[in-house]
């Protein structure tokens, strides 16, 4: 062979060592993405002032408790949606209605935030006939929720929420969002 041919064939390898190379940041920066890393602002370090989380999903009607990780002081809550959510002195939150609201801790003169979002179903209870259709919707701040039916024969729902009477019965659709479970019980007659 030449040294042009010789050229030619290691131009050939090191194009494909690079489209492999580029292929593999592109995968690695998708799953990345997908992480929770991706989306903090900061890393929480172990023994800094901060809360127990940063996001909460909760449903309708739901409380979860907040604290101050770090620190042996004195703690004011409020919120900055009290319609949405609510928080009283010693940092339980309320659920009242669904949207976003900012649960703020204020210790001294350093506050920490904690994103709500409350999230409910259009409907708890249905009553189909067979072969009706129904879309139940998530209401709330939701990008993504799975659907899920305890009896496919008598109920059959799709990934975007759209219940099939299918026979008479019942059946609970549950969805799933972020770890929280609602749930619609479905009667066919």
């Amino acid at each position: 062979m030449t040294i042009a041919g010789n050229n030619h064939l290691w131009l050939k390898k090191l194009y494909k060592t690079l489209i492999l190379l580029i292929i593999f940041f592109l995968i690695a920066f998708m799953i990345y993405r997908n992480t929770s890393l991706f989306y903090r602002k900061y890393i929480t370090l172990p023994f800094s002032l901060h809360l127990n989380r940063q996001e909460l999903y909760l449903v309708k009607g739901e409380e979860y408790k907040l604290f101050v990780y770090g620190i042996n002081k004195r703690v004011s809550f409020y919120s900055t949606n009290f319609r949405v959510a609510g928080v009283n002195f010693n940092g339980r939150v309320f659920a009242y209605q669904t949207g976003k609201a900012y649960i703020i801790a204020k210790v001294d003169n350093k506050k920490l935030k904690c994103r709500v979002k409350v999230i409910d179903l259009n409907r708890k209870n249905l009553n189909l006939r067979v072969g009706e259709t129904f879309r139940l919707r998530v209401k709330g701040p939701v990008l993504f929720a799975s659907y899920k039916s305890s009896n496919p024969e008598v109920a059959k729902v799709s990934i975007f929420g759209k219940i099939k009477a299918k026979k008479s019965g019942t059946a609970k659709i549950t969805v799933y969002v972020k770890g929280k479970k609602i749930v619609c019980s479905v009667s066919v007659r």
